[in-house]
């Protein structure tokens, strides 16, 4: 990449122009079926049409009494209760216990009436119709009251929470099988003459094979889009802007890879230029790696397009920090994290740069923090770090022992 970058805009400022400029959100519509589509983010809150669990259950197997019944009891001084019966599994209890009546229960068994409390079968002896409590419990020890889980009209998830292993059994325990998703689909184009197939075998001499369309695959694709992969364009303005015009056709968003940067062989910035209002709105982002990312949009239209560095690293941090919350504002009007932000203690000196925005990998040691050591592309930095320390622009260096923002994965 050659060339310098000049006009360059905070990337928080970025987001929110491109929002603003763009009428952010659109109202796409997507599928209904999110629990078949594993990192989808919902478009609008789920809310429970039901009390869960809709009747009151023993967590513990045991007897279940009336906790009254069983006050002061321990094993020098038990208390002895009559045996009304046992409650089948998955069965309500065909009998209520009255006092001094206690009754068999299983795990997950329904409460009988008139119980209120379990004792766990360990702390019993029985002997024909008759048990031996030899521990006291208070109400509601060892059950699940009836709405305890969640009640009818509370909000099982926000709007825009992502569809994943902690979000689908909840789903599936409230019976929501359906809930309207995102139906965004972005378009992916590499550009460079030097870029050849990942497949490429042996690697030609001068030529790199193409990481950032597998990258931006996973990305995009793990946040729940549809993606299109358009191939590796030749460094023609002509025949980028020919499969940029189709990539626009099919998708709502389009990211190029490798044509932002300002230099005589790359065409991105003026083709983007040239697109309807409001066209390009940003030529670079004040942070490092990433600097030059270009964003252009179609209002009328509700496209979007994004020019990613060449560099696998810096396109990953463009992607991370500024395409994913883009998409997210897009549809729910603001920009989600796709990251868990945390401060921990630096154990080593991390510089950088006062009047940017900086990101650098960061691995976790057993509680610890320390910056990860690269060289070249950073995709095995990608490979095995947690996550980034985030520099904001005032910051120009993370001493060791000072506190450090960190955004894991």
């Amino acid at each position: 990449m050659a060339g310098f970058v000049e006009d360059l805009t905070p990337r928080e400022d970025a987001l929110s122009l491109v929002s603003s400029s763009l009428g952010f959100p659109w109202g796409i519509r997507g599928g209904n079926n999110v629990l078949s589509v594993p990192g989808c983010r919902i478009l609008k809150e789920i809310v429970s049409g039901e009390d869960f669990p809709p009747f009151p259950r023993s967590t513990r197997d045991g007897y279940a009494v009336l906790s009254s019944d069983c006050f002061g009891a321990s094993p020098g001084n038990p208390a002895f209760l009559r045996l009304a019966g046992e409650v089948p599994m998955g069965l309500p209890p065909s009998f209520r216990l009255n006092a001094g009546e206690c009754a068999i229960i299983h795990t997950g068994g329904i409460l009988p009436e008139g119980a209120d409390s379990v004792v766990m079968m360990e702390d019993t002896d029985s002997a024909g119709d008759w048990v031996e409590l030899k521990n006291a419990v208070q109400k509601d020890d060892n059950i699940v009251s009836r709405g305890e889980e969640f009640s009818r009209g509370d909000v099982l998830l926000q709007a825009g929470r992502k569809i994943d292993f902690r979000t689908s059994g909840l789903l599936s325990m409230a019976g929501v099988l359906e809930a309207e998703s995102a139906g965004l689909r972005v378009g992916i184009i590499s550009t460079g003459d030097e870029i050849v197939p990942p497949g490429t075998m042996p690697l030609p001499p001068g030529k790199f094979r193409d990481v950032n369309s597998a990258l931006l695959t996973s990305l995009i694709g793990g946040e729940g889009y549809q993606v299109s992969y358009y191939g590796i364009v030749e460094d023609s303005k002509n025949a980028l802007a020919s499969m940029l015009e189709r990539a626009l056709a099919e998708c709502g968003t389009v990211v190029i890879s490798g044509g932002s940067s300002v230099s005589m062989r790359d065409h991105c910035s003026s083709i983007l230029e040239n697109l309807p209002e409001p066209g390009l709105m940003i030529r670079g982002i004040l942070m490092s790696p990433g600097k030059p990312t270009l964003i252009a949009g179609l209002k009328d239209e509700k496209k979007l397009v994004l020019g990613l560095p060449g560099h696998p690293f810096s396109c990953f941090i463009s992607a991370y920090t500024v395409l994913l919350p883009l998409l997210n504002a897009l549809i729910w009007g603001k920009p989600l994290e796709s990251w868990r932000k945390i401060f921990l203690p630096s154990e080593e000196t991390v510089f950088g740069h006062s009047g940017i925005e900086e990101f650098v990998p960061c691995v976790l040691r057993e509680g610890r923090v320390f910056p990860y050591p690269v060289k070249s592309s950073f995709s095995k930095a990608l490979a095995l770090s947690d996550g980034l320390y985030r520099l904001p622009a005032s910051q120009e260096t993370i001493r060791s022992g000072e506190e450090a923002e960190i955004w894991l994965w």
